[in-house]
């Protein structure tokens, strides 16, 4: 643990040449689901407000959850889990990115200059394999994800 406190997450993250894929809480779902598609790579869809602050994260299994209440698939497999349970429930209208969002995720930030531990304890606090790297005034300026943060852990090893 000590190379990820040693560690900031700008030592890890990429700055992209292309921007973070956003939605805002207005949009269809179908944006979600075209987003997605069209980016194979894709982990997470960050949802902003109109200033493109941060509000939270929608993951693929997010869509999946959706799509298990969209097309009835929920009855196919019951759930032992009743946090679980509720979340399909409240999909079941779903319609609109604010809808879809899970309110947890509102909290799954990290600065570039936080460390790797704090970055890891947040992803496994939130059960996210992807965070936004955000600036002091909550705009998104990359992403970290599970892969880069590791990746740092197996070169910092390997150089000992």
């Amino acid at each position: 643990m000590k190379i990820l406190e040693d560690m900031t997450v700008k030592d890890a993250y990429h700055l992209r040449t292309e921007d973070p894929i956003m939605v805002r809480m207005g949009d269809e779902i179908s944006v979600v689901i075209t987003s997605f598609s069209n980016h194979e790579e894709l982990r997470g869809i960050f949802v902003v407000d109109d200033k493109d602050r941060f509000l939270g994260v929608i993951t693929r299994i997010d869509l999946f959850d959706w799509a298990r209440v969209k097309f009835g698939a929920y009855f196919l497999k019951p759930l032992k889990d009743s946090d679980k349970t509720m979340r399909l429930i409240n999909l079941i209208n779903a319609s609109t990115v604010s809808d879809m969002l899970r309110p947890e995720t509102i909290n799954s930030t990290v600065l570039a200059e936080d460390s790797l531990a704090h970055a890891l304890k947040v992803m496994i606090e939130t059960d996210l394999i992807i965070l936004p790297v955000i600036d002091k005034s909550q705009r998104i300026i990359g992403n970290l994800t599970i892969s880069e943060l590791l990746n740092m852990v197996v070169i910092s090893e390997s150089m000992e």
